[in-house]
This record gives structure tokens, C-alpha cells and sequence, in this order.
């Protein structure tokens, strides 16, 4: 196994709500944070990304151990556009998929440590803690998953006053409105990350 660096860690940031809290959380806990998107070729990507991009930029600007965000393709062997895209959606082998090609990145970079803000709140036999673990030990990597077992208005309520929740984009059909990309606020991610936000206010 390749040298523990404490201070280094691969991130799995897509510019939404978790993976923007999860971005802050190490930031501000002083590590060399490399974020990488993974993309995969779904239609949601295109201003996704460019959102991600834009995100990263506006928190460069406040955290210098933040390093540039690499952009990793995946192979993607189905035609998600043709599919439903709700909360029943089901991408096989995604997490696997996402954790492994961040993993070789991270060995790449002779760092250990990957993380992924992954709730574990929908029943897919890949999002579950035992999962998790069980890839860890077969890749010889620290997996990290602070969020793990919490709901997404948790994870709002503790980073709330911290992360720019405003730039994040939680959406698989966004739309693009005088030059900004938007929600188009009746997907099942919109609706999930309005009723998060309203406990916000409760």
C-alpha cells in the first residue's frame, strides 16, 4: 500500500448539494482537496459541469487548497436519455463505477484518501454503508463517507452557514435561462432539494 497522506484527497464533486458540503467540509478542515467529476455522458451533464465549473472557480477564490477539478471520462454503456429519469432510476454499478475511477486518479496522485457524499437513504444495493466498506478493502483505499445514514436536510442544516448553497445545481433536467443554468424545479432531485431547504426554515 502506497504512503497514508493525511492531507490529500480525491473528491467526487458534481456541483450539487452533498458533494458541495462535502467539498467545504475538508476545505475547511485545511486538506489539499482534488475534486474530479466524472463524466458518463448523461444529458444532464453538459451544464452540470459547466455549473461545477463555475462552483469551483468561486470557491478557488477562497480556498487555496482547493486544486484544479479533473474531469474524468467513464464508459457508459446504456442509453440513459431514452430512460425515466426519478428517484426509481436505478444506474447499475454507478457508485462502483464513480469510486473506482476516482481511486486510480488517487493512486495516480499517491493520495489514499477518496470521499463521496453518498446519503445511503435509497435502497440501490449500491448505496449502503456495507457496500462502501467492502469496496474499500478490495481497491486498498480509505473510503470515505461522512454522510452516510443522513437525510439531505441534515446535511443542509449543518453546512448551511458555511457552503453557497445557491450555486449548487441538484437537477438531471436543467435548463439554461439568459446565460445562467437553472433548475427546472419538477425533477425528483428538485423536489428533494426544495423540501431539504425548507426545513431551513422550520
Amino acid at each position: 500500500m502506497w504512503q497514508v497522506n493525511a492531507h490529500k484527497i480525491v473528491l467526487l464533486f458534481s456541483g450539487g448539494v452533498e458533494s458541495t458540503c462535502l467539498l467545504y467540509m475538508y476545505l475547511r478542515k485545511g486538506w489539499l482537496v482534488y475534486p474530479v467529476y466524472i463524466k458518463a455522458g448523461y444529458p444532464w451533464e453538459p451544464l452540470e459541469l459547466e455549473n461545477a465549473k463555475s462552483l469551483w472557480l468561486y470557491t478557488k477564490r477562497k480556498h487555496k487548497n482547493l486544486m484544479p477539478l479533473r474531469v474524468l471520462p467513464a464508459i457508459n454503456p446504456e442509453r440513459v436519455s431514452r430512460r425515466k429519469h426519478d428517484k426509481h432510476l436505478f444506474i447499475p454499478l454507478r457508485n462502483m463505477s464513480l469510486i473506482a475511477l476516482a481511486g486510480n486518479y488517487a493512486v495516480l496522485k499517491d493520495i489514499s484518501h477518496v470521499a463521496i457524499g453518498s446519503l445511503g437513504i435509497y435502497p440501490f444495493p449500491d448505496n449502503n454503508a456495507e457496500y462502501m466498506n467492502n469496496l474499500q478493502s478490495l481497491m486498498n483505499i480509505r473510503l470515505l463517507t461522512p454522510f452516510m445514514g443522513m437525510e439531505k436536510h441534515e446535511v443542509l442544516k449543518r453546512f448551511s452557514e458555511s457552503v453557497p448553497l445557491e450555486r449548487t445545481l441538484s437537477c438531471i433536467r436543467p435548463r439554461r435561462i439568459r446565460g445562467k443554468v437553472l433548475h427546472c424545479g419538477k425533477c425528483e432531485k428538485c423536489k428533494e432539494r426544495q423540501e431539504a431547504l425548507k426545513h431551513l426554515l422550520l
